[in-house]
């Protein structure tokens, strides 16, 4: 499972704090103790990380997550990615994001020099931490290289900037050699990709943005990683048979004995109990906002009695199931 570190969870929430909005109740609504930003070695998943920027848009009333203080539409990435459903190869995808993003006045502005293109971008909005600026590039990347099912690989990244205390994070964002301190925020590409062809149809396109922003926190290719094709596996299991897959029968599932799996898993900083911790997580969270009893869900999810399942949702969240039900209610 793809994880987000402390920094890019506290500067999310940076726009909506400032604007009033209570980002605590949402962290644990998105399914994460507060405790991870007091903790800078807790991640979160990104499935928790898709559930806490969603909510900070309907918070803000901002696509932008109140960056923009009100001026993008909540559903401007999904009527964007609706236009890119039109283009024919990488070039017209630029220019119809051009276009697009000027409408959420940012400008992103193409040139060229021998075999290379770049992007650079700019935007006038308060974002001290630099979230927006990097999410909006990162988006860029990521929905490119969707559209072709190709990895564009960035040549180059300039940024105007040095990440202080996040630099890690930053570089795994990224995945590219980075220039600091330049005159603009840009990506370099080589220039041949922009004639490589859109190869998603619109039934694709339709999922990416019901699932968005979940194509921008995952890079391209990370799909096919052990751990994500554990998690697969445990979600077929369960809405297929409604039961937990065992650890063992994952292994036989993915044609590996049992210590490959822990040894391929480790190599990933996880493990088996780890990725079905999420899995439960995620259904509970899902089920509490049912008309299930507590002790159904911690049937259902494998928890031999309701205390047991009581006391690993608020290691989860901070919440016991019945206070996340009541919150959940309040707030919807």
């Amino acid at each position: 499972m793809a994880t987000i570190g402390k920094h890019y969870i506290e500067a999310a929430c940076y726009a909506a704090k400032e604007r009033g909005v209570d980002t605590n109740t949402l962290i644990m609504m998105a399914g994460f103790a507060p405790s991870v930003s007091k903790n800078k070695d807790q991640r979160i998943s990104d499935i928790s990380m898709v559930r806490l920027l969603n909510s900070l848009k309907l918070a803000t009333n901002d696509g932008f997550l109140g960056f923009s203080d009100g001026q993008v539409p909540v559903n401007f990435f999904e009527l964007l990615l609706q236009s890119l459903g039109y283009c024919q190869n990488v070039e017209q995808s630029l220019s119809t994001l051009k276009t697009g993003l000027a409408l959420a006045q940012c400008q992103l502005l193409i040139s060229y020099q021998a075999d290379e293109v770049k992007l650079k971008l700019v935007h006038q909005y308060l974002d001290p931490e630099h979230f927006l600026l990097e999410y909006l590039l990162v988006f860029i990347h990521r929905i490119l290289s969707w559209l072709t099912g190709r990895v564009i690989p960035i040549f180059r990244a300039e940024i105007n900037y040095r990440p202080t205390g996040y630099l890690p994070e930053f570089e795994f964002l990224f995945r590219c050699p980075v220039v600091f301190d330049t005159i603009d925020n840009a990506l370099v590409f080589k220039r041949q990709w922009l004639a490589l062809s859109i190869v998603r149809q619109r039934d694709e396109l339709a999922q990416v943005i019901a699932e968005f922003p979940m194509v921008v926190l995952r890079y391209p290719g990370d799909e096919l990683q052990l751990s994500r094709l554990l998690y697969q596996q445990i979600v077929k299991v369960f809405f297929e048979a409604t039961r937990i897959l065992t650890a063992s029968e994952a292994a036989l599932r993915l044609a590996m004995s049992p210590a490959t799996l822990r040894r391929q898993l480790a190599s990933q900083s996880t493990s088996f109990s780890q990725i079905k911790a999420e899995f439960c997580k995620e259904q509970a969270l899902r089920l509490l906002v049912q008309d299930q009893s507590i002790e159904q869900i911690a049937y259902c999810l494998g928890y031999s009695e309701s205390r047991a399942f009581s006391r690993a949702f608020k290691q989860w969240t901070g919440l016991t199931p019945s206070q996340y039900r009541v919150l959940k209610t309040n707030t919807d």
